[in-house]
């Protein structure tokens, strides 16, 4: 073998390597890419999935409405949704107001203007509310369900609109306007949550 031929063969064989190298990173780089699109419309997929699955859950969560009665003394009480049915609730009011939560076990979910009037009415002179007002009182609702069969809990905060009247000898007037939901999955002590709800603004209502 000639000189030539001998200084030739290590350069043939580093190009060999050199080729190769670069297939292999191509093989790599192909499986790579196959890895990241797969992933990616598994991610897609998985976002897809879970978008129905909170869609369903909202569809499908408890929401509780009421009726005002014509004095505006009681909000009545009943499932948005026919399918549910009210077994049992324990609604909690500010401290403040009402110091002690009040369960609610006949076919008959209310809430009366008489057990809140006695604490609104103390919050109210504290304020120095004079002439007429309106306020929301928010109450946290633990409510047990069934549908479909399955008994369910819901733990949600609800704000109660109230109204009140001064009027001469005849004292202060408090009626009930309405009640509307202000969040579900309530966590940990409702007594917390209401009474922290009402400390940020609800212990000053507002006059007309």
């Amino acid at each position: 073998m000639g000189e030539s031929e001998r200084s030739s063969a290590p350069a043939r064989k580093e190009r060999r390597l050199s080729w190769l190298t670069v297939g292999e990173a191509a093989a790599v780089l192909a499986v790579v890419i196959a890895a990241l699109s797969y992933w990616d419309a598994h991610r897609q997929h998985a976002v897809s999935e879970s978008q129905v699955q909170s869609q369903a859950r909202a569809e499908a969560a408890f929401v509780m409405v009421g009726s005002v009665d014509a004095k505006g003394r009681e909000i009545a009480l009943r499932a948005l949704q026919p399918s549910e049915a009210i077994q049992s609730q324990r609604l909690v009011f500010p401290t403040a107001v009402l110091d002690h939560p009040v369960d609610i076990y006949a076919a008959r979910p209310r809430i009366a203007a008489d057990w809140i009037a006695p604490g609104l009415g103390r919050v109210l002179d504290r304020g120095h509310a004079k002439g007429d007002g309106e306020g929301r009182l928010p109450v946290a609702v633990v409510t047990t369900y069934v549908e479909g069969g399955e008994t369910h809990t819901d733990r949600s905060e609800y704000a109660v609109g109230y109204a009140w009247r001064s009027r001469f000898l005849l004292g202060r007037q408090i009626t009930l306007q309405g009640i509307s939901l202000v969040r579900r999955g309530l966590n940990g002590d409702p007594r917390v949550a209401v009474d922290r709800r009402w400390a940020r603004g609800g212990a000053t209502p507002a006059p007309r």
